[in-house]
């Protein structure tokens, strides 16, 4: 039927009345409200310094040297610890590893490989998950002082005043002197790093630990670190290894971190704050770390969601007492060495009773290969390992 020009008018009309009785309906309707909850997620780490190098002091025929980033293998000695280290790893913490997290020294990476190759004859679902190998992780840069044994440095054989010299080795602040452009350390580091690094102008010619946890510790933790162990929660919950809810509090990932010590001081001092509390900070620059022995960290971030699970804002880290969660009684650890305002255990000192493991992890012998794609891949080396099947990625900026 055609419409004639006379009937035009009189749909407009019923048209336009139609809009504005279905607006004022909605504006009577209450809008709807997205629901937002706050998140706590737990992770833990096992920090592990490397096994002894020849620069420690421990090889015959050499001493105690500033090493840095200069790339010193390890001893036998430190081989041995390695693979010590590697086996009390295994049978003390059986509850499987997310993610191993390296430097790109050599020293470190092979301390790195002894630990995943102990959990090698584990069942598949407690294997290491993925392995990253980042730059920022590397040891905090000693500059000028690289090369040099620190007895003769320290007795004012290049001419440094002997407080200084102990302020650019325990200080959070202190920087030591710094490389010249044209030093062949320099041109070397730059050769052999500068890709990994993304670029040369990320090669550090010195540093303090400050620096180190601003410029490296804190853009790892943030970027990649906590978002892999995020995610290996999160494929736990789709595969049912946990509760597909999202909790207030839920047990989160487990990270073994292998480097050295002043980048794990540097990693602690970022988690603790220490910055912020200056008895923290006083101990952490006398805290040393022996290499060859697991310690072990857990910190959350408080995150809050929205109803599909989205983070729409992230808060501080914090560090978590580790032995009131394990233990109903803390004296039973009263001879450890563990500091209050460093909450950083020995691994073997924990009476690990599984209160809020994931012991049902075996469940999901998929999980570890869907970590892959999980982290930022900027600046770092990753490859999924277990299933066998693994995928070898190098990414650059």
């Amino acid at each position: 039927m055609r419409c004639s020009r006379q009937s035009l008018p009189t749909t407009a009309i019923l048209l336009a009345s139609f809009i504005s009785l279905v607006t004022s309906l909605s504006h009577n309707t209450p809008p709807s409200s997205t629901s937002q909850t706050t998140r706590t997620t737990s992770h833990t780490l096992i920090l592990c310094r490397h096994g002894d190098s020849i620069w420690n002091g421990g090889h015959p025929g050499h001493r105690e040297t500033f090493t840095g980033w200069t790339d010193v293998p390890l001893s036998p000695r430190g081989l041995s610890e390695a693979s010590t280290t590697a086996l009390t790893l295994a049978s003390t913490y059986s509850f499987g590893i997310d993610a191993c997290f390296t430097s790109v020294l050599s020293r470190a990476t092979m301390t790195a490989h002894e630990c995943l190759w102990a959990y090698g004859n584990m069942p598949c679902s407690v294997q290491v998950g993925k392995y990253v190998s980042d730059y920022r992780l590397n040891e905090r840069h000693y500059g000028a002082l690289q090369g040099y044994v620190k007895a003769d440095v320290e007795a004012g054989k290049y001419d440094h005043d002997p407080k200084d010299v102990q302020d650019w080795r325990r200080s959070w602040y202190a920087i030591p002197p710094l490389l010249e452009d044209g030093d062949e350390r320099r041109v070397e580091e730059i050769r052999r790093f500068g890709n990994a690094c993304g670029g040369e102008e990320n090669v550090p010619r010195g540093e303090s630990l400050e620096m180190v946890a601003k410029d490296r510790i804190t853009p790892f933790l943030e970027e990649v670190l906590t978002p892999a162990l995020d995610f290996a929660v999160q494929q736990r919950r789709r595969n049912n290894v946990v509760a597909p809810e999202i909790q207030e509090e839920e047990e989160g990932g487990t990270g073994l971190v292998v480097a050295h010590a002043n980048s794990l001081r540097a990693l602690i001092g970022v988690i603790c704050n220490v910055e912020q509390d200056p008895i923290a900070l006083s101990k952490l620059e006398q805290m040393k770390i022996q290499t060859g022995v697991p310690l072990v960290l857990r910190y959350k971030q408080n995150l809050t969601v929205d109803e599909n699970g989205e983070v729409v804002e992230k808060k501080m880290y914090q560090a978590c007492n580790l032995l009131e969660e394990e233990t109903e009684d803390a004296s039973v650890q009263s001879g450890s060495t563990a500091m209050p305002d460093l909450p950083v255990w020995p691994l073997a000192s924990i009476p690990w009773n599984g209160k809020k493991r994931w012991m049902n992890r075996s469940s999901s012998s998929s999980s570890s290969s869907s970590l892959r794609d999980s982290t930022s891949r900027e600046e770092a080396f990753i490859f999924d390992i277990c299933p066998k099947k693994s995928l070898y990625t190098t990414s650059k900026r």
